[in-house]
């Protein structure tokens, strides 16, 4: 298999997983936050990855990334489905917890491109960690 096809089905297997977890459970009754994904993943160092995931106007967002590597870049992108960024997010400092707040100017689908790199460490790498979108409505 070809790096594209098997691509293409480790992104197929991966939405088809997102959609059966956690959808509309709530984080904080009192601010609104509710679950939309949460899933743990395994990433390889150096890969990116890229989900479609419907979202609504007049919503807070937040995709949150979680690992426990020592060492940790980031890229965290948002895009609507014309491929217009919407908004992004580069790291080259290790934070646990990575947050990346947006909101979509229409109701639609859209994609995050995600890519995790332990600089430290060889390419292919695993890293564990556990993606989560939450939103909320606007305030």
């Amino acid at each position: 298999m070809s790096f594209i096809t098997k691509l293409g089905v480790f992104i197929c297997l991966f939405t088809l997983s997102l959609g059966a977890s956690a959808q509309g459970v709530e984080i904080n009754p009192a601010v609104k936050w509710k679950f939309v994904i949460s899933h743990d993943l395994t990433f390889k160092s150096g890969n990116f990855i890229m989900y479609e995931f419907p979202a609504e106007k007049n919503f807070d967002y937040i995709f949150n990334i979680t690992h426990n590597q020592d060492s940790l870049h980031a890229v965290i992108m948002v895009y609507d489905m014309q491929d217009g960024l919407q908004d992004k997010m580069i790291l080259d400092n290790n934070q646990l917890s990575i947050d990346l707040p947006f909101d979509v100017e229409q109701s639609g689908t859209y994609k995050v491109i995600i890519g995790l790199t332990d600089p430290k460490g060889t390419k292919g790498m695993p890293i564990e960690s556990r993606f989560n979108l939450i939103r909320r409505p606007k305030v």
